[in-house]
């Protein structure tokens, strides 16, 4: 598998950074990194959301500021891979540099709040609320203007987010600093490894050997650059499947189980609620209106 480094997109001369709304089949879905700022509003789409090493569900209305070179996905519900022409998941990407508008924009005194939002994206940032509703209101604005009109818009968005009380940070501050130090390229490889195959019985041995490394020096390696074990996040990645299947499948929690590489139903429970707090049961109930507002 080749490394997963992505260059933006190139744009017309005349703007400074990438906007575009998109009506896919379902969001890019291989974890991937870019030197690029990168903002993602799913207007309509559902599933599981990696940044770094946070993995959750996202509904409708998602909207996640990622830092420069800070590894993402978003991995649409399985309905979205059915072939069902009339359902598409419905997007807006903008991609910027941190000096898209100057050098010294950042340093102005009136930009400081922008200056520290900039910094709190190296975790990916997931706003909430009524200020998530706000932002991406003005999100679609930009999309829709151009010259400009869009660049105002633009710094708005960024002066919405960085005043915004109503936000989540996503990586952990120990895999922040940690892949500060990894190789990315890498990094990302073993992830992707490791989604592809998270249904399978996946040993420590088998994963090194597909990286050409010894286990120990696997192990050494992969928890200096992430701030896991491999079991960690291989479980974590499978917990992170498992609630995307309990809110949109009407599967019992044993087929969970098994789908989501787990031979054993006891263990998925107890792992599940070590990672989620809660048992797969009563995450069901949590979220037992999501199924039918996502497959509006």
């Amino acid at each position: 598998m080749k490394p997963i480094n992505f260059k933006m997109v190139s744009h017309p001369p005349e703007n400074s950074f990438l906007v575009r709304y998109a009506e896919v089949s379902h969001t890019y879905d291989k974890f991937h990194f870019h030197d690029e700022f990168e903002i993602l509003y799913n207007i309509e789409n559902s599933g599981t959301r990696f940044v770094g090493d946070s993995i959750r569900h996202f509904n409708n209305g998602d909207i996640v500021l990622v830092g420069s070179n800070v590894p993402h996905c978003w991995f649409s519900e399985d309905r979205f891979y059915k072939g069902n022409q009339n359902l598409k998941a419905k997007v807006v990407v903008i991609q910027f540099l941190e000096n898209f508008l100057s050098d010294k924009f950042v340093d102005l005194p009136e930009m400081k709040n922008i200056k520290n939002l900039f910094i709190k994206a190296g975790h990916g940032i997931c706003f909430k609320g009524k200020d998530a509703i706000k932002i991406g209101e003005k999100i679609i604005q930009v999309s829709e203007e151009k010259g400009w009109k869009r660049l105002l818009l633009m710094i708005e968005v960024l002066c919405l987010m960085s005043q915004s009380e109503k936000y989540e940070l996503l990586a952990s501050s120990s895999f922040t600093k940690a892949s500060k130090y990894a190789n990315q390229d890498k990094i990302s490889c073993i992830f992707n490894y490791i989604i592809l195959n998270y249904q399978k019985k996946t040993t420590l041995e088998e994963v090194a050997s597909h990286f050409n490394m010894n286990p120990s020096a696997f192990c050494r390696y992969f928890k200096k650059s992430t701030s896991r074990t491999l079991s960690q996040v291989l479980n974590e990645i499978r917990v992170g499947f498992a609630c995307k299947k309990i809110i949109n499948t009407d599967k019992s929690f044993s087929e969970i189980s098994y789908d989501c590489g787990y031979m054993n139903v006891p263990y998925f429970n107890r792992i599940f609620k070590k990672i989620k707090c809660v048992t797969p049961q009563n995450y069901k109930k949590m979220h037992s209106g999501e199924s039918s507002n996502t497959s509006k």
